[in-house]
């Protein structure tokens, strides 16, 4: 049973920063899916994540799922947005890991007492406006001009609506029911055909939900060869 530690966090890139400092990984697709199942558990106790800020925690718990079926389906096919949002995760755990390093600094520096930092003060030098050769205003008029030219203009998002994904605990729920039947089941007949479904997404649903089973005991796996096709059947 996994142990909810009661250590601080300020929101999700806080706590998988945590996570992956933890157990002394570098801020990899690897060390990331390795910590998935601990940020998952850490969230599913909502006692510790402010509802107002659960959304967020779960937008990072999908990307951790991603890299997740990534690393157990080598030959799942990412969308060219789907890698993105891996890469832009790990940018992400980065710039906020050198973020909190240099709080760490500014904080040292306060307990000093420094709260002034000014530049070199010029010491008899004269204040004064030095403006470019040929300068004028209409120059510097066409030259804001033309920056502003520069500007894409911004466009409101599309709007879509998020379609239903079946959740792992009710796939479980489902193949058991399923299972139960003393057959046999390749392990796409267990994937739900449904034009309105993302069919990637439910594949890796039920992938999850059938290593868990097994993980059980509830359930044999049998494969004839590398990369062969997956037969599942009940241990009863």
């Amino acid at each position: 049973m996994y142990e909810i530690s009661t250590q601080k966090f300020s929101g999700p890139l806080d706590l998988l920063l945590q996570l992956v400092e933890k157990n002394n990984f570098e801020i990899t697709e690897i060390s990331l899916a390795k910590v998935t199942q601990d940020y998952l558990s850490y969230i599913e106790n909502q006692a510790l994540v402010a509802s107002e800020e659960l959304a967020d925690f779960l937008v990072i718990a999908a990307t951790l799922l991603l890299i997740k079926s990534k690393t157990l389906l080598p030959v799942l096919t990412m969308e060219p947005e789907e890698e993105e949002e891996i890469l832009d995760l790990e940018y992400r755990l980065q710039l906020y890991k050198k973020y909190k390093e240099k709080g760490k600094e500014i904080q040292q520096l306060w307990q000093k007492r420094y709260f002034l930092f000014t530049r070199a003060p010029w010491k008899d030098v004269a204040v004064q406006f030095s403006p470019p050769l040929n300068f004028s205003v209409s120059n510097l008029a066409e030259s804001f001009k033309k920056i502003l030219a520069g500007f894409e203009e911004v466009k409101p998002l599309e709007e879509k609506k998020i379609a239903r994904i079946v959740s792992l605990r009710e796939r479980i729920q489902e193949l058991i029911e399923k299972l139960t039947q003393g057959q046999n089941y390749n392990l796409k007949e267990l994937v739900v055909k449904d034009a309105n479904k993302d069919q990637k997404m439910d594949l890796i649903v039920t992938f999850l939900a059938v290593l868990y089973l097994a993980k059980e005991n509830l359930i044999k796996i049998k494969q004839d060869k590398n990369f062969s096709s997956l037969w599942i059947s009940s241990q009863k």
